[in-house]
């Protein structure tokens, strides 16, 4: 972080040219880049950085900028804020930059704000962070992730303009509630625009609109895609894209599509990015955010295919009767059977009358997970206001606690917190299995299991209403 003292500049930013578009109803196309790896020299990787920005800033035919993200968990990378110093200092508010919590604490995370705010990089999306590749829960539970909820609220005191970041393609009731509650918690918390994960399921990304504007929450919202190589997807099928799933009807598809040559290959993706992002358009995203795009030639290619495509598609009922016949009407669900919040998601763009919500079906609590969650709360109803150490022997018998300086439990449903390998309190990252399992191993996310508790106990609103502060405070 030294080379921010450089280019500090107190003096208030008075335009912020991507807040700008999206409020005036412009839609954007994020060319997603990567942090430089620390085994590149910095200043050479920064030079590489603005040679992207001015390709991309000279596109015409649509609203285009960067998005950087932060300590990519596939390799060891400058944090965010040090790499986008390389930007001009006068086009810094048309982009946008990650700030992961990977190894970070409150402090540090304060610290960082301050270093965005002084270095004038105005639109920060805040993420929790990933795991590496090849880590496991051990690994995990010794580093830091500050949670993307205390990030926000950290960044409500500089004049930030701060997104989230939202996994919509989950597909069990207990999986794919926690996102949402976790996203209100989030848009509570100061967040003013929301990212995608990325996921070629449209009923998915259609779904997450109806329910925003079901609750009144207009907010601008962006469709992360990806522009999918061979090198990508058998690292999605590796599992090194956290919360990326591809279903069994897809990976068809796309495996005929390999025995193409590399160019049909590769032609076939650009078709598949053309489609998403002119439906994403005609249900009311404000843009895109596309990864896989990694050179200013692509980048180009990218916005001619991207503007080709919202000129081709004029129409949800014209765009639907391509796409889905692109698809051949492929399942893109990867879990069977599979829950939508929605019925008849995808046949219109918008409901014509508040739309039915799903049941959620039986619910699926045992007795015994019952009667600990009665004693849990018998023993420790109070618990958050006492010692951490007081009844510490019925904590650990009880509720598995793993010695906080702080006790949360009478907030969370009696689930201590430290079970999440990431030490998440308010909901669950992006990266939790088809199945409802955590990412990181075979295991129910905490999560899923807390929303089954306050399902049985009429209290899904505290998942979404109830903000747990940082053990060490905000």
């Amino acid at each position: 972080m030294n080379n921010l003292q450089f280019e500090i500049n107190f003096a208030p930013q008075k335009e912020n040219h991507f807040r700008e578009t999206l409020d005036q109803g412009g839609f954007v196309l994020l060319i997603e880049h990567n942090s430089a790896g620390r085994d590149n020299d910095l200043e050479a990787a920064k030079e590489r950085l603005r040679q992207l920005e001015s390709a991309v800033l000279d596109i015409k035919s649509l609203n285009c900028a960067l998005a950087i993200t932060d300590a990519y968990s596939q390799q060891d990378s400058y944090r965010s804020l040090d790499y986008a110093m390389g930007l001009n200092m006068a086009t810094r508010d048309r982009h946008i930059i990650y700030l992961s919590g990977r190894n970070t604490d409150l402090e540090s995370g304060r610290e960082l704000v301050q270093f965005a705010k002084a270095g004038n990089f105005p639109n920060l999306v805040a993420v929790t962070g990933d795991a590496a590749t090849g880590e496991g829960v051990r690994d995990t539970r010794k580093r830091n992730f500050l949670e993307s909820v205390h990030s926000l609220h950290l960044m409500n005191d500089g004049n930030f303009f701060q997104g989230c970041v939202m996994n919509p393609f989950q597909y069990t009731p207990y999986s794919l509630y926690p996102q949402y509650s976790k996203l209100v918690k989030k848009l509570n918390s100061g967040a003013k625009f929301i990212v995608t994960q990325a996921g070629y399921d449209m009923l998915k990304l259609q779904a997450l609109r109806w329910y925003l504007g079901e609750r009144g929450l207009y907010f601008p919202t962006i469709a992360r895609l990806l522009l999918l190589t061979q090198e990508k997807l058998e690292g999605i099928l590796d599992k090194r894209y956290p919360g990326i799933k591809i279903s069994s009807d897809f990976r068809k598809i796309l495996d005929k599509e390999s025995q193409f040559s590399s160019n049909q290959f590769e032609s076939a993706q650009w078709r598949r990015l053309e489609l998403q992002a002119a439906g994403c358009r005609l249900l009311g995203y404000s843009g895109i955010q596309v990864m896989g795009v990694d050179s200013p030639a692509k980048a180009r290619i990218a916005a001619e295919r991207v503007a080709g495509a919202l000129r081709e598609f004029t129409s949800f009922e014209q765009w639907l009767e391509e796409y889905n016949a692109y698809l051949a009407k492929a399942e893109m669900a990867p879990l069977s059977p599979s829950f939508y919040m929605y019925d008849r998601i995808l046949h219109r763009s918008y409901p014509e009358t508040p739309p039915l919500m799903s049941e959620i079906g039986e619910l699926k609590i045992s007795r015994n997970e019952k009667f600990l969650y009665k004693l849990r709360k018998f023993f420790f109803a109070h618990s958050d206001t006492q010692s951490a150490r007081n009844r510490h022997f019925w904590k650990v018998l009880l509720a598995g606690c793993r010695s906080c300086s702080q006790c949360r439990l009478p907030s969370t449903f009696y689930v201590c917190p430290e079970h999440c390998p990431k030490k998440l309190a308010n909901g669950p990252c992006g990266g939790v299995k088809t199945n409802g399992d955590c990412e990181l191993g075979n295991f129910e996310c905490i999560h899923s299991y807390k929303m089954r508790l306050a399902l049985w106990q009429k209290k899904m609103d505290k998942l979404e209403d109830v903000y747990i502060p940082p053990i060490d405070g905000i």
